[in-house]
């Protein structure tokens, strides 16, 4: 709607190359009143506060302590020595990389010592299983830091949306905390780095199957190479899982049973479980089967891999042993698209009644072939998930299996679109036309009580979602492939979820030029147009938003077109080509009128003034904010209206009228959303403060507002508090301060390639520098500004070049007189 702010700006961290100005750390809620500022200001933190300054809970996310665990003494103490030789180590965070083959344990030993440490880390603990072997996508560097920023407090809307700035704002949360982080299955040495504090007193446990030499070398990770278990350990799993269930079996059975299991805990754990519900059959006849599936897969395997071998050879003994029904289960299982999944996500698959499906998992999961991570949700083992999927080729029938997908995928689209229907989300048209297929025999979707369940779904399937485009994709379910990208651009945006939106785009777009389905290629193209601007690549938001409105109108679709034209208004808006803006939005604006497109309509009146500011133009964009507000509270939309009296706010102050404009900071903070406005607000507050006289006050104001911009990870706006905080620091006469600030805020604005702001603060760090005598470091940076400013060629660029071209005039004047007085 309104286009003065888009979520997840990006971030960053102000710093002065002369080292004299201190750092901004802690709460925005803290209150700070000054008259006379020196240096920077510190705002005391708990530790604690996520990054929009509200109280985060301490995370706890290590998974169920194991049941049974048993040995592994020396490994722990290991591990031990390593917490203790990190703890007065003042460098890096401790790393510490698990190996060892699969089924040998890592990922129980990892959770097994992490609960038997965690008093000694009171900020928390956070897990990740980055799922590195698993026959489909790994979880990325990115995903699972935006699940550990959430986690630690940040706002889904304020996530950052690179990998870079998450990064570095997971490394500045974590600089005062102690948290022991566990990243469990990783493959390569890629997934990992990104997701390494930067220093203090946090530890890093890693579970690999690969030795991931580049953290030992280049990060100074200790190393653990877990071996499997000896036979005293193997036979003590195996008597501890038995125990109450058998009796009278010899001990040199039990050693042959260890045997055959390659001593390897996950075929021990199977193979003990399959013994202890059976009381009643001799030890020697289980071992006899099993000896005899081990001699059938030895036959077929052409590896020579004994651990391997010994571990699909207990599968399919286990496998074998099911009956039909839980093994028909255990096949389809192994189709479910993405890495987790819930009891109507099994019944869906498997088109059978919930009821007697829970009966079929829980008899999986007694088996040790299926684990049961939460109420009602269930993951494999990779190995056991590969062994499931390649039954399923063997055992059913193309036609079977491509009927159990076609059923889960069609499950997840109805109960999506059922989800969006009870969140408090606008349902954005076009979508409201599109229509999704009836669904299979035996699929029921599930159906929400209110908002908050709906929500919580959402959460926890957002995963499956990418994976289930992705398998529609790949098995040419191309209906699928496009109808869950275009639901999901509702709930996306607000939440900045820029990585799943794409990826979900893209496949979607592929699925629908297959299928020729022009309406939905060209929504999905305005999606991909909404996406592009929030992450800022207004170029190629440009370039898609012209593609969605050429197809908007070859098929005559007029809402679409009107929201294509808003949509290209923003995104020109953002890149200062403002009269092209003022068309499009106008084109929009007639085109809603005609049809009475209310929705558009408020849009259009929401985005107009912050044209008209854009280009210098503020009596034009206060009187059209004011004369919106009536149909924008009738509207009863609390965001457009707080957008609105933010650009009454900034038209006010462009006029000159501060008391006003003040006003309307003051009331409009209390309206506040989320904290990302608070911290435009303030920082447009302090503005108000300095041009009415009053830096000293601005100042702190400006810090309020640095630190939830720079904790949000907003780079624009930290960028323009920095400028904005140096020409206080001018006003006070303070040139050093504030040249300081303007080179952070320049740098910042380089970063994120704001030409527009580079030239701003190049202006005012020349002015600086010609106050303080540096002509030739003045010439300089007015020569780079006009650079920077010939891409622009709106009123308030023209206004702003011409300011530039005086004082190097009179910078040239200057010097000749000053070479007048040399000479003399």
């Amino acid at each position: 709607m309104g286009g003065w702010m888009t979520a997840g700006e990006g971030s960053g961290t102000g710093r002065d190359p002369s080292g004299t100005r201190s750092d901004l750390s802690g709460s925005a809620a803290d209150v700070v009143q000054a008259r006379d500022v020196a240096g920077g200001i510190h705002f005391h933190s708990t530790g604690r506060e996520g990054a929009s300054g509200e109280s985060a809970p301490v995370p706890a996310q290590l998974p169920a302590d194991v049941r049974g665990f048993v040995n592994r003494i020396a490994d722990i103490e290991h591990m031990d020595r390593v917490l203790e030789q990190e703890e007065g180590s003042p460098g890096p965070a401790g790393v510490c990389v698990v190996t060892g083959t699969a089924g040998v344990g890592k990922t129980s030993l990892a959770v097994h010592w992490g609960h038997r440490v965690r008093h000694e880390f009171p900020d928390g603990q956070l897990y990740v299983n980055l799922r590195g072997y698993d026959p489909g996508e790994p979880v990325s560097a990115g995903q699972a830091l935006e699940r550990f920023l959430i986690a630690l407090g940040v706002a889904p809307a304020a996530l950052p949306t690179d990998l870079e700035t998450r990064s570095a704002l997971f490394r500045t949360l974590l600089a005062q905390r102690r948290l022991l982080i566990v990243l469990d299955n990783a493959a390569t040495v890629k997934q990992v780095r990104p997701l390494l504090p930067g220093a203090g007193r946090c530890l890093v446990l890693v579970t690999s199957r690969s030795r991931l030499s580049g953290l030992v070398a280049r990060d100074g990770a200790h190393r653990l190479d877990l071996e499997l278990f000896d036979e005293p350990a193997a036979i003590e799993l195996l008597y501890g899982t038995v125990a109450g269930y058998r009796s009278g079996d010899s001990e040199h059975e039990i050693v042959e049973l260890a045997q055959l299991c390659a001593r390897l805990p996950l075929a021990l754990r199977i193979a003990a479980e399959r013994a202890a519900v059976r009381p009643y059959m001799p030890m020697g006849e289980l071992i006899e089967n099993l000896r005899d599936e081990s001699h059938l897969w030895s036959a077929l395997s052409v590896e020579d891999d004994d651990e391997a071998d010994a571990v699909r050879t207990v599968f399919a003994w286990s496998y074998r042993a099911l009956p039909p029904q839980v093994a028909r289960m255990f096949r389809l299982l192994g189709l479910h698209p993405g890495p987790e999944f819930s009891l109507h996500a099994a019944a869906a698959l498997a088109a059978v009644p919930v009821r007697e499906v829970s009966q079929l998992l829980d008899a999986l999961v007694g088996a040790h072939l299926l684990e049961q991570i939460g109420r009602d949700r269930y993951q494999f083992h990779d190995l056991l998930r590969a062994y499931s999927t390649d039954q399923g080729r063997h055992c059913d029938s193309a036609e079977d299996r491509d009927a159990a997908l076609e059923r889960v995928l069609a499950w997840y689209v109805h109960t999506l679109d059922k989800c969006l229907n009870e969140l408090p989300i606008p349902i954005l048209e076009p979508v409201q036309d599109i229509e999704l297929d009836s669904l299979p025999a035996g699929v029921q979707p599930l159906v929400f009580a209110d908002p908050d369940s709906a929500a919580v779904w959402f959460d926890v399937e957002r995963t499956n979602f990418v994976a289930c485009v992705r398998l529609a994709v790949k098995t040419s379910n191309d209906r699928v492939a496009w109808q869950i990208p275009i639901l999901l651009r509702g709930p996306f945006p607000p939440i900045n979820a820029v990585d799943d939106w794409f990826a979900t785009t893209e496949l979607g777009l592929v699925a629908a030029r297959r299928l020729g389905e022009t309406a939905a290629e060209a929504i999905l193209l305005d999606s991909m147009t909404m996406a592009y601007r929030q992450a800022h690549h207004l170029d190629k938001a440009e370039e898609t938003g012209r593609k969605a409105l050429e197809m908007f109108r070859r098929i005559g679709h007029p809402q679409g077109e009107a929201l294509s034209l808003n949509q290209l208004a923003l995104v020109n808006s953002a890149a200062r080509r403002l009269t092209l803006a003022h068309s499009y939005l106008n084109e929009a604006e007639v085109l809603a009128e005609r049809h009475n497109y209310t929705y558009i309509l408020i849009c259009v009146a929401t985005n107009r003034p912050v044209i008209y500011r854009a280009a210098g133009r503020y009596q034009e964009a206060y009187d059209d904010a004011i004369s919106a507000l009536d149909l924008i509270r009738r509207s009863g939309s609390r965001i457009d209206e707080v957008d609105l009296s933010i650009e009454i706010m900034r038209a006010a102050h462009g006029l000159g009228r501060y008391d006003e404009a003040a006003y309307w900071a003051e009331a409009t903070l209390p309206m506040s959303p989320t904290k990302l406005y608070d911290g435009v607000i303030l920082l447009q507050y302090g503005n108000i403060q300095r041009d009415r006289g009053d830096p000293e006050l601005a100042l702190a104001t400006y810090h309020r507002a640095a630190v939830i911009l720079q904790q949000l990870g907003s780079h624009h706006r930290e960028a323009e508090t920095l400028d904005a905080t140096g020409s206080a620091y001018a006003m006070l006469g303070r040139l050093e301060e504030a040249a300081h600030f303007y080179v952070e805020a320049a740098n910042l604005y380089r970063r994120i390639v704001s030409n527009w702001g580079i030239a701003v603060a190049l202006h005012h760090l020349a002015q600086a520098s010609f106050d303080l005598g540096r002509s030739d470091s003045a010439k300089r940076y007015w020569n780079e500004s006009l650079a920077s400013l010939s891409e622009f060629d709106d009123p308030a660029a023209e206004t702003l070049r011409e300011s530039i071209d005086r004082s190097l005039r009179q910078l040239s004047t200057s010097n000749r007189e000053s070479d007048r007085s040399d000479g003399i």
